[in-house]
């Protein structure tokens, strides 16, 4: 894709009232369209000129626009994307066109803002990769430190503090929300520091009770509490001379962080129920999902504490923040798979469901979504059904439909039907797809059949 402001369009359109609309609307939006009369046409402008995105009509003489798709694919490099248009179709053939490699399918008749809605889906797309490919060609195809995915600018700057922090002694605190990576950001600073080859002790201080967490940490001595049958060395002595991990430190009980103060001062630790100091060399990296400046502001956590283990920030994005990643996780996920035999791919409307979620569990919800997909999907390809329940939920009209009392079945159904058309824009593929019915049956229930 080039840098123009706009993407290219190829309008391919026999008939020439239809062909002149379609141009003059997308050029009265600031696009640079081109038009063709025949597939043969098409062919001939695509060899002399750079197009990103292709909208043609089915039925046309010569050669039609499925058997221009294919011509399209079929061109080495780059390969625009393809919207098709016809008065004829349904929800079988969509799926058979996109599984096909159309990028969208829109039927006659269509109102205007449907091919806008998909051209500016298009467009964003193929942003989307164009800078992709970028950071690719400027960062190399590998992965980030300590295995990292990333090629956004966001997880550039990660990346980049990772490298900087990592061969200093300071601690260092990773905040981001679930899901994130946080602990693969600390194990990143581990490897990249010289302390790779000591340990790397992970602890959730969320997840262990207040009355074990000390004991956890420091250790305790034999029978110093009941169930203590034997001495055990704690988490700072077991990391002694690699990198403690305190996951989730925003969650520690106001009781463990003035001891873990003490132990980060004096750099050593006295065992539950013991007597004798144990020294350590121990780098911490803490991890919280909270903003613990805002928990020292309300008292739920010390400021002491937090000045001690923020010597260095690292602030993980959210998936939200660095969408252009996704097709490079989902495509390392996928490749996670495949080798391990079972390979599977994505249709193009599932890739765009992909991008345009949300994503509120981040990094980690997408893999769990990738794995979903792979067991679920049927013939080795995912379709839009695999999707987690949480992600066809976000692709659904969100409007509530108010259910009328009082009226006969059949005109609650043609008002059900009318409220999802209403909410897919007109789109009768789309609104069949949600209601679990074809195009035709939309047809004769509006009808009154």
């Amino acid at each position: 894709m080039s840098r123009d402001p706009r993407i290219r369009i190829l309008v391919v359109e026999d008939q020439d009232d239809m062909r002149d609309y379609l141009h003059d609307i997308l050029a009265e939006r600031g696009y640079p369209v081109e038009t063709a009369a025949t597939g043969r046409e098409a062919l001939e402008r695509l060899e002399h000129g750079a197009f990103h995105l292709v909208i043609s009509d089915i039925r046309m003489p010569e050669m039609d626009g499925v058997a221009l798709l294919d011509a399209v694919k079929a061109r080495p490099g780059f390969s625009p994307f393809v919207i098709l248009v016809t008065a004829f179709g349904d929800i079988e053939d969509t799926v058979r066109l996109i599984d096909r490699g159309a990028y969208d399918y829109i039927i006659k008749p269509f109102r205007m803002e449907q091919i806008l809605i998909a051209v500016k889906r298009a467009e964003r797309e193929l942003r989307m990769r164009q800078r992709v490919r970028e950071l690719e060609a400027r960062v190399g195809a590998g992965p980030g430190p300590g295995g990292l995915l990333g090629r956004s600018e966001a997880m550039r700057r990660v990346f980049g503090l990772i490298e900087k922090v990592a061969p200093a002694e300071g601690s260092v605190l990773v905040q981001g929300e679930t899901g994130t990576g946080k602990e693969l950001v600390a194990r990143a600073v581990h490897e990249a520091s010289p302390r790779r080859d000591g340990p790397f002790v992970a602890v959730n201080c969320a997840s262990i009770p207040e009355g074990l967490l000390e004991s956890e940490l420091f250790g305790h001595e034999r029978g110093a509490f009941t169930g203590a049958v034997r001495s055990r060395r704690g988490l700072f002595v077991e990391a002694d001379g690699g990198t403690l991990f305190l996951d989730e430190i925003g969650e520690m009980p106001p009781g463990i962080q003035a001891k873990l103060l003490r132990a980060l001062q004096e750099r050593r630790v006295r065992p539950v129920g013991g007597a004798t100091f144990h020294r350590f060399d121990v780098r911490v990296v803490a991890a919280t999902n909270r903003n613990l400046l805002d928990a020292v502001k309300q008292g739920r956590f010390r400021e002491d504490i937090y000045y001690r283990i923020a010597t260095f920030r690292i602030d993980v994005p959210p998936l939200r923040e660095r969408r252009e990643d996704i097709p490079l996780l989902v495509e390392a996920f996928l490749a996670r798979h495949a080798a391990l035999g079972r390979e599977v791919s994505f249709t193009p409307e599932v890739l765009r469901a992909f991008l345009d979620y949300s994503w509120p569990g981040n990094v980690r919800e997408l893999e769990n979504a990738v794995e979903r997909c792979v067991y679920v999907c049927e013939g080795g390809r995912v379709r839009l059904d695999d999707l987690p329940e949480e992600m066809l939920r976000d692709l659904r009209p969100t409007e509530r439909f108010a259910w009328p009392e009082g009226k006969p079945l059949a005109e609650v159904e043609r008002e059900y039907i009318l409220h999802v058309l209403r909410r897919c824009q007109g789109n009768k593929v789309q609104a069949a797809r949600i209601l679990g019915i074809n195009r035709k049956t939309i047809q004769r229930k509006l009808a009154g059949e």
